[in-house]
């Protein structure tokens, strides 16, 4: 920056003012020739070294000139060339660039001085526009500065097409954008052509899941979402996610004119307008169907007594089984959850001494066609007596005590302090019980530190299992609790009896929690909400299953932090989220956010309406940014009251 500095009050006299010159001009011819010998001697001592500094290239290449010109029309050449002020690197070109219509065979790029050049070894098609999108694929050779947001249009016929088709492509429970999705659309209503043939037009979603198709001729197109693991852009039903619009898309525009009136001497009318284009944006929702694929993942035997089998899949209701050379009637079999998993337990003594048991399964399996068979598999349940270390060695020197060997512990959910208010008091034994009630248990309340009362409760069974249940009672808060079951008054199947089991918690304060109160708005039927953490892995804090209509949602004892809220609509009321199946025209179940991440503090309250919008359904992300620009507003609204 340039500028004039005012002395004031100088009584230099001219002698002085020469002297003074004299001086400086000494000065910088001293400056000069040090500056000039350090250069100098570091040249010498440093041959390969050149000048430096100045700023910091930053500037992404600027192209020059383009193969064909923008917008060319009736384009018929095999080669495709683009001029840049500078020296480029394009080794990631091949991977990045999306041509659309796309090319059957795969792009030859190079570089040829400040040239970038796309060898066509295809014959185009006629009557198409072609778009070029070069995405992030060209860097300058210095800095790698990226060249962004760079497109060529040309058209293989007389004119360019214009009309557009857009929206958003995420995943359909997470509401994310996916890496690696591509949007397609096929001017042929046909079901097969997703997995048999090419698209028309091809585009690639950005960082927000939006996609934009805009050189498109007027017609009728199918679209598709999907990541395409393989590359050959079409659908291969076992891997890959996919998404579909269920109705034909039928793009189309107008010019919207709008009028103004100046007032001057005369009224004086000036047109405005736009293009308005439609349809609007579309959401579209990635998914992978259930493929089913059934086989045995894993298969151990880690204690005597128990032999564990994993599957891929859930069991179907026609599996069976046999444990060669044992009775039923020394057998207890449980299920997992989602019948994924057989847990296997041995009531026998004999039985679980036997090192190899043999299992005879019969399980649903599908052939090479897809078709739906039985098959009949053994499987060598061996047990293997693990290598002991001293510490195992003494462990089983204490199980060998008469009284071990005979009994068991119980294990618990509760924690001594903090309890939560609302929560789920399980027990649970090692090993499957003969029975387990009311009657083998006892509540009691603190009145002091040394007075405790019965209080009523509730044995709930933890599903089929029998080694899990529930105790079930009102809590109340900043309560200590003590719950016991006396030695020796519970059996396992295998005859075991338990010791004794005392534990003693506190619950929580009920001025720790807050709530948050939902209006769910323009949406009936099953739904199923979530309370989620406000993070990457979206942890399920709360969830309730609820029929909707016109009523709040109350979500209570909610600990203080940051949540998001999701809303799934549960269509088949089976209390979990479906996806979908292309063949037989079934979306996913729809998942809604609440458009904001709430902040629940204790002892408060948040009333919030929850309007839902089934065709404009935006990406998380998206809805995030919105909310987080409401929210410094608002604050800015209130620090300037």
């Amino acid at each position: 920056m340039l500028y004039n500095k005012k002395v004031k009050n100088s009584n230099v006299s001219g002698r002085n003012i020469r002297e003074i010159v004299r001086n400086i001009i000494n000065g910088c011819i001293f400056f000069g020739i040090v500056a000039g010998s350090i250069f100098f001697i570091g040249s010498c001592a440093n041959p390969g070294a050149g000048p430096t500094g100045g700023p910091r290239d930053s500037i992404a290449p600027v192209v020059l000139n383009t193969f064909p010109k923008p917008l060319v029309t009736n384009f018929n050449g095999s080669q495709i060339q683009v001029d840049f002020n500078e020296y480029v690197v394009a080794n990631t070109l091949s991977n990045s660039i999306v041509i659309s219509p796309p090319l059957a065979k795969r792009t030859n790029v190079r570089t040829k001085g400040r040239s970038v050049i796309i060898k066509l070894d295809e014959d185009l098609v006629p009557g198409r526009t072609y778009s070029i999108d070069f995405k992030d694929g060209i860097k300058d050779y210095n800095e790698g500065n990226v060249l962004e947001g760079f497109r060529m249009l040309f058209s293989t016929y007389d004119q360019i097409d214009t009309l557009r088709i857009s929206g958003y492509l995420v995943d359909a429970f997470k509401h994310e954008p996916v890496e690696k999705a591509t949007v397609t659309l096929y001017s042929i209503d046909h079901d097969s052509v997703f997995s048999t043939l090419r698209p028309d037009f091809i585009a690639k979603p950005d960082e927000d899941g939006f996609f934009l198709f805009d050189n498109l001729p007027e017609d009728a197109y199918r679209l598709f979402g999907l990541v395409d693991d393989d590359r050959d852009l079409m659908y291969s039903k076992e891997t890959e996610q996919i998404a579909f619009i269920d109705s034909l898309i039928f793009p189309s525009a107008k010019y919207v004119q709008q009028i103004d009136t100046i007032f001057e001497e005369n009224d004086t009318l000036i047109s405005k307008g736009y293009t308005e284009y439609s349809p609007g944006q579309i959401s579209t929702y990635l998914f992978t169907e259930d493929y089913f694929e059934q086989f045995i993942d894993e298969s151990k035997r880690e204690r005597r007594n128990t032999m564990l089998l994993v599957f891929n899949e859930s069991l179907t209701d026609s599996f069976a089984y046999e444990v060669i050379g044992v009775e039923d009637e020394h057998l207890y079999v449980e299920f997992g959850l989602n019948r994924d998993s057989v847990l296997f337990w041995l009531t026998d003594t004999i039985a679980a001494k036997t090192d190899s048991l043999y299992l005879a399964l019969n399980y649903t399996v599908t052939d090479t066609i897809n078709r739906f068979v039985s098959r009949i598999d053994t499987v060598n349940m061996f047990f293997s007596e693990r290598q002991k270390t001293k510490k195992s060695r003494k462990a089983d020197e204490e199980l060998a005590e008469p009284e071990k060997q005979l009994t068991f512990s119980f294990s618990t959910n509760l924690k001594p302090n903090n309890v939560e208010l609302n929560s789920k008091v399980y027990v649970q034994s090692p090993d499957p019980l003969r029975s387990f009630s009311s009657e083998n248990v006892r509540l009691e309340e603190a009145i002091n530190d040394s007075t405790y009362n019965n209080i009523p409760f509730t044995v709930v069974r933890n599903g089929a299992s029998k080694r899990k249940y529930g105790i079930d009672f009102n809590f109340e808060e900043q309560t200590t609790y003590r719950l016991t079951i006396d030695s020796a008054s519970i059996e396992t199947l295998s005859g075991l009896h338990n010791l004794k089991f005392s534990v003693s918690f506190k619950t929580r304060a009920l001025d720790y929690y807050g709530t948050a109160i939902f209006k769910i708005e323009s949406f009936s039927g099953s739904a199923i909400i979530q309370v989620l953490s406000n993070d990457k892995n979206e942890k399920i804090v709360k969830e309730i299953r609820e029929t909707l209509g016109d009523k709040e949602i109350t979500l209570a004892y909610l600990p203080p932090g940051r949540y998001r809220f999701k809303l799934i609509d549960d269509r088949n009321n089976n209390g979990k989220w479906d996806t979908g199946n292309y063949d037989e025209a079934i979306q996913p179940e729809m998942v809604y956010y609440f458009p904001k991440v709430l902040d629940i503090k204790s002892n408060w309250e948040i009333k919030e309406n929850w309007e839902i919008d089934r065709d404009n359904v935006l990406p998380k992300d998206i809805y995030d940014a919105e909310a987080e620009k409401e929210e410094k507003q608002a604050a800015a609204e209130q620090g300037r009251r």
